[in-house]
């Protein structure tokens, strides 16, 4: 980046509670935080289920020699009877979970990160953070909903069953089948939990691509400011560096390089979770 960098001196200022862009308030920014917030949802379950079916059901091999093949040694890494359902529920949870992240980093208040960001290795060793954070979270999860938590049920409430029919669409019940909501739950459970650590990831990577646009309306004098459709929130706090003039991080050449090409890998994964959740899985 060429816009200066941030110091010690910088004055720190409070964002107001509602923000102009472009002289006035963003009309609907309620829906379109809804809007973005379902986008966003499923682009972080669609990466997971996108990983889970790279890493555990497909053969990679080079000609005839096998290279990663990780499909037996998952289905069978369990000998008891419920793993089968344990391991699709491990699936689902860290499904919910990054769908909690992307929304958070997303859409979350940045008022409350302000300028808080992290350097290159964080980055690169996020994905293992996560991983890493969420995983006693996930085991505990899929526990309580396949043993705890029936246990529990019918030692309350015996055989007791309850039944209830809702009349949905069918696209809308077609979508919703997609979904298993136990492990969803938990999933944004972890996800909530996850954030914490992983909040200032998020918000560099926001800040980023923010500040590149800042950087160029400010080199070139020309407007770059984000645009609807984009996030409401992105726009937003592209405005607020803009109208305070205030400065942006200089994060050096090789952060300049990854997160693009990470954002990129992202866009892929989710492009290709859906050609698997809604055609390979549906046996397309």
């Amino acid at each position: 980046m060429t816009g200066a960098a941030v110091t010690g001196a910088a004055v720190a200022l409070t964002p107001p509670k509602h923000i102009e862009v472009n002289g006035r308030r963003i009309r609907l920014r309620l829906v379109q935080q809804l809007v973005w917030l379902f986008l966003a949802a499923n682009a972080g379950a669609l990466i997971i289920s996108a990983l889970y079916y790279l890493l555990t059901q497909v053969n990679w091999h080079v000609g005839s020699h096998e290279i990663f093949y990780l499909k037996h040694d998952w289905d069978h890494l369990f000998s008891f009877k419920g793993w089968p359902q344990d391991r699709h529920d491990v699936r689902d949870v860290y499904e919910g979970a990054l769908a909690t992240l992307f929304v958070k980093s997303l859409l979350a208040n940045w008022r409350k990160y302000g300028e808080r960001h992290v350097g290159l290795l964080r980055l690169i060793t996020s994905p293992l953070l996560i991983i890493a954070v969420a995983a006693p979270i996930v085991v505990a999860g899929v526990f309580v909903i396949n043993y705890g938590g029936p246990w529990l049920w019918h030692r309350v409430f015996h055989h007791h069953v309850i039944h209830a029919s809702v009349s949905l669409p069918g696209w809308l019940s077609t979508y919703l089948s997609t979904w298993n909501w136990q492990p969803v739950l938990i999933g944004v459970i972890t996800g909530l939990v996850v954030h914490r650590i992983y909040a200032p990831i998020g918000n560099t990577v926001q800040l980023y691509f923010i500040e590149r646009q800042v950087d160029k309306s400010r080199d070139t004098g020309l407007d770059h400011r984000p645009r609807w459709p984009l996030p409401p929130v992105i726009r937003e706090r592209y405005a607020w560096i803009m109208a305070n003039n205030l400065p942006v991080h200089d994060r050096g050449k090789w952060a300049g390089r990854l997160i693009p090409i990470m954002a990129f890998l992202l866009f892929a994964l989710m492009v290709f979770g859906g050609v698997v959740r809604y055609y390979i899985a549906k046996g397309g």
